[in-house]
């Protein structure tokens, strides 16, 4: 039996945390968990000290008002695993609050495991050099991670990407006969900002393609999965919503199946759209400030915005960032992807789908398994 103080910070990590608690407790169904846990990790058997609630703060000026309770929150997680000395602290993502904790336990001599890397590898490049001091293990979800680590001299295992285990590999990019309305999936983000900046580009576009399509005969409906109950009403603040058939989803799972084009912003959602095997195009824009700053400040480390891109080696799918991202451009490649033929189309993204899973005995929880020694 091992005791595993599991830290995550966001519901994606609450996510993450339940997973690698119910495989660890399969292994050995006396291991016992704690930490700052979400409702999945807590139904699982962690034991919360606190709930990721208190740590989901977002933008700067929420950040600095929150900062004493955080610090107060981390103070406390540091006190209570050096008085418990656990087998291992596993910080879930979250790495600049995880890697602060990280390096005060393997001071004392506590094992401390990251899982998911930071994507140093994306941008500010030079976190890396700091992990050594922090990270025992770490469990990357991307194969080339490990190997750039090792460079840094940290032991690292690649542990398959969750998505590529949840979606099925031979997913078909076809999704309905040619008399159907072809389906088209906008995802403008999953932060306010994000929404500000992509939302009306996105229906611009959208009112571009279904006119286009029109003169061929063709239909289309458009989806947004969000988590915003606001959507609705963001929508209906467009002057032309009226014009478009458009439906709001609660998750990407619910439209991205069937879905035959879907345009995103650059994030989490292209490798989904990419594991579902669809015709994508990738977009992003933030502030002129901020992109300012990215590119002359040299910060951004990769060739490309998406990770399906990064992970192929090539621009797979069409991105259009800041200045490039405009209606006309977004809805003419719409217009040539919906016209080529699928079959052989999603070849690639099928290989990438198998590279990014592991087997069974690979996975987190069989990794620190065998980091720690333990049966």
């Amino acid at each position: 039996m091992a005791h595993f103080v599991v830290v995550a910070g966001e519901p994606s990590g609450d996510v993450l945390g339940a997973k690698l608690i119910s495989d660890l407790k399969k292994i050995n169904p006396d291991h016992k968990f704690s930490g700052i846990a979400g409702p999945l990790m807590i139904a699982e058997g962690c034991e919360p000290w606190f709930n990721i609630s208190d740590l989901s703060v977002m933008g700067l000026i929420e950040v600095i008002k929150h900062l004493p309770r955080i610090l107060g929150i981390r103070k406390t997680v540091i006190e209570k695993v050096k008085s418990l000395e656990p087998d291992a602290y596993i910080g879930i993502d979250y790495p600049e609050f995880n890697l602060s904790i990280e390096r005060s336990l393997k001071k004392r001599k506590i094992k401390t495991i990251q899982m998911v890397c930071p994507s140093f590898w994306a941008w500010r490049e030079s976190r890396a050099n700091k992990f050594e001091s922090a990270i025992d293990l770490m469990l990357c979800l991307f194969p080339f991670e490990p190997r750039l680590l090792e460079k840094k001299n940290i032991k690292a295992e690649f542990i398959g990407h969750p998505l590529a285990h949840e979606i099925e590999i031979e997913e078909s990019s076809q999704s309905g006969s040619n008399r159907e309305p072809l389906k088209i999936a906008l995802l403008p983000g999953s932060r306010r900002k994000e929404i500000e900046y992509h939302l009306e580009i996105m229906l611009d576009a959208a009112l571009i393609i279904q006119e286009k399509l029109s003169l061929t005969s063709k239909e289309c409906i458009f989806s947004i999965p969000t988590r915003f109950n606001e959507m609705d009403d963001w929508i209906r603040s467009y002057g032309k919503f009226d014009k478009l058939n458009i439906s709001v989803f609660k998750d990407t799972s619910e439209c991205l199946p069937k879905s035959d084009l879907v345009i995103t912003k650059s994030g989490t959602s292209t490798l989904e759209s990419a594991l579902y095997k669809k015709k994508t195009i990738v977009v992003y824009k933030m502030s002129p400030v901020s992109f300012f700053l990215l590119t002359r400040l040299n910060l951004i480390n990769v060739s490309y915005a998406s990770l399906p891109n990064i992970l192929l080696g090539y621009d797979f799918f069409k991105e259009f960032i800041q200045n490039d991202f405009n209606a006309n451009n977004v809805s003419e490649e719409a217009i040539q992807l919906l016209e080529i033929d699928s079959n052989g189309y999603s070849d690639p993204l099928v290989k990438m789908h198998r590279d990014l899973q592991t087997p069974k005995e690979e996975g987190a929880a069989f990794a620190i398994t065998r980091f720690l020694g333990l049966s």
